[in-house]
């Protein structure tokens, strides 16, 4: 089986809030979807933040961006990071999850990714700033942007995460959101979810390969 990558993350988790969505009404759906994807975003933030911590580092922005854990293909992403006194911002021009939702047609469904996932890993990691999601590509804007509160050291990050980079595969992220996924819906007695959604993807997949 092929590597998983950046397209099938982002179709499950848009399968996985189409289907909250379908299961129980849309308040309640979009309930499950929010408490769903802070989860997941927590989760990887603690992470994060237990691995700067291992390496003696202290919990701030430039260990965050250190510490990053996933890296598309070349030409998937483009962004622009401004490095300030007091902030740090990173402008999206293009996203290979909103691609992938658009030309799938689930950007309805992918944009709860946006809204909520960035500031929950923030907040997992518990460092000394905050982020400020301002512009997002799938609620309409022309590009993503990310402000932190904080400056961060372009060249400190850079050296580091050349000497050692902490991404996971896509595999990883993908089981792990929908563990996640599993824990909340379980307290709902809606698991059933999760099958609908994996089956749903690969007959996704398969119809993709067949053509």
């Amino acid at each position: 089986m092929k590597e998983m990558m950046i397209k099938d993350h982002a179709l499950i988790y848009a399968l996985l809030c189409k289907n909250c969505l379908n299961e129980v009404e849309k308040q309640m759906g979009e309930k499950l979807i929010e408490e769903i994807t802070v989860s997941y975003g927590i989760s990887r933030g603690k992470r994060m933040k237990r691995l700067a911590l291992s390496e003696n580092r202290k919990a701030d922005l430039d260990s965050f961006f250190i510490h990053g854990e996933w890296k598309g293909q070349a030409g998937e992403n483009i962004s622009e990071m401004v490095y300030g006194k007091d902030r740090t911002a990173s402008i999206v021009k293009k996203c290979a999850w909103f691609d992938t939702w658009e030309k799938y047609g689930l950007l309805e469904y992918g944009k709860y990714y946006c809204r909520y996932i960035d500031k929950a890993i923030a907040q997992g990691f518990e460092g000394d700033f905050s982020l400020e999601v301002k512009k997002t590509i799938s609620a309409g804007d022309g590009s993503c942007e990310f402000v932190w509160n904080s400056s961060a050291d372009k060249n400190h990050i850079k050296e580091e995460k050349m000497k050692k980079d902490h991404v996971l595969p896509f595999s990883f992220h993908v089981k792990e959101l929908l563990e996640c996924a599993r824990d909340v819906l379980k307290r709902y007695d809606l698991e059933n979810i999760i099958d609908k959604t994996t089956a749903e993807y690969r007959k996704l997949i398969e119809r993709q390969q067949g053509e």
